[in-house]
């Protein structure tokens, strides 16, 4: 993939595309690109963070550590997506872990070029509490997920979550989630035998695929569908 189309999905997808062209070219102008081959550790938890980072291509996913849970996988990045900015710009270790899934290639933007584009245009503060907002509204849909009761609403919930779905728009079909279903029935608070039950009954209705460690959704509109229709 050439720079400048990785500059192009940065400036066209999640948080940033909401901010006219000259902000996009700001931001934008300081990153620098970082590969991160498949199974690397991008960082740890406790680990200083220095940067934001901006997914261009492939995919990654966020563990964190539960106190009964153990590492539990908390959120699936894909291209467009954000992420790093309270421990880089709040000065404090991370708190989770990112682990690519597949090769994946990253904007790095340092906490140092965040300050001066802060010193030379103040305005840009807001921009940044922005994506903090942002990325609180996505994680939100992971905690009220698990507070719906009804077994197939919760696990159709969690797959539209996993997939990238926003407050406001629903992702492009079709959407791969590199999550096993072991880990999967984890991070939805269910038994692998029901995980397994429903994707079954989701494939028999064209609107997922299981393939090799990951859960392919065909139709993200119709499995949002589902949930809109209770069932």
């Amino acid at each position: 993939m050439r720079i400048e189309e990785e500059f192009q999905i940065a400036r066209s997808s999640g948080w940033l595309s909401e901010f006219e062209r000259r902000t996009q070219d700001m931001i934008c102008a300081p990153m620098r690109l970082l590969q991160l081959p498949k199974n690397r550790m991008l960082f740890d938890i406790e680990d200083s963070a220095n940067d934001i980072y901006c997914m261009v291509y492939g995919s990654s996913v966020i563990t964190i550590a539960h106190p009964v849970q153990g590492v539990v996988n908390a959120h699936v990045i894909t291209p467009g997506c954000w992420f790093g900015e309270p421990a880089a710009l709040g000065r404090r270790p991370r708190i989770i872990s990112i682990v690519a899934r597949q090769h994946s290639e990253l904007l790095v933007l340092s906490r140092q070029s965040v300050v001066e584009l802060l010193n030379a245009e103040p305005s840009l503060n807001w921009v940044f509490f922005n994506l903090m907002a942002y990325n609180v509204e996505q994680y939100l849909h992971h905690a009220v997920d698990l507070l719906i009761t009804d077994p197939r609403l919760r696990f159709c919930s969690r797959l539209l979550t996993f997939a990238g779905r926003t407050m406001h728009a629903l992702p492009k079909s079709p959407v791969a989630i590199p999550l096993t279903q072991e880990e999967l029935a984890v991070a939805s608070n269910m038994s692998r035998s029901t995980v397994h039950q429903l994707l079954v009954e989701l494939v028999a209705q064209g609107i997922c695929e299981v393939g090799y460690r990951e859960i392919i959704i065909r139709d993200v509109r119709k499995l949002a569908e589902i949930l809109e229709n209770n069932g």
